[in-house]
């Protein structure tokens, strides 16, 4: 076991990095933004999935977590669609001076930033992690 999982880190330290990352990104957003009108909790929860399934991508043998890999860019995608899709109807509140959907367009933009450099990330780890 400990061998295995030796090898693997030699293999996946962008993966396993960008899962820290996406869990820190995710629990700043319940914190910062778990009450305004940009948050869901959809994109919460497939956040965190996404990194978990990284996390045990990492441990799990490569027999069983050769695809893990494309199911946490998967889950970090729709998560990011689900903010993005959030945070459009906030920044387009701004863009167009109304208050007809409300919510905080800073912290919108953050969190869209964040998440996207998050799967950004995962895929092309996603793509680097073979033998």
């Amino acid at each position: 076991m400990k061998k295995n999982v030796e090898k693997k880190t030699k293999k996946f330290p962008l993966g396993m990095l960008t899962a820290i990352f996406m869990l820190i990104a995710d629990v700043l957003y319940i914190a910062l933004d778990g009450a305004d009108r940009t948050f869901s909790m959809l994109a919460f929860g497939l956040i965190l999935a996404g990194v978990l399934v990284q996390f045990l991508s990492g441990v799990l043998p490569k027999k069983i977590a050769f695809a893990m890999p494309i199911v946490s860019v998967a889950c970090y995608g729709v998560g990011f669609a689900q903010c993005l899709s959030l945070g459009l109807e906030t920044l387009s509140d701004v863009w167009n001076q109304v208050t007809f959907v409300g919510g905080n367009a800073t912290m919108a933009v953050l969190f869209i930033a964040l998440f996207f450099v998050g799967t950004f990330t995962s895929i092309v780890a996603s793509f680097t992690q073979g033998e």
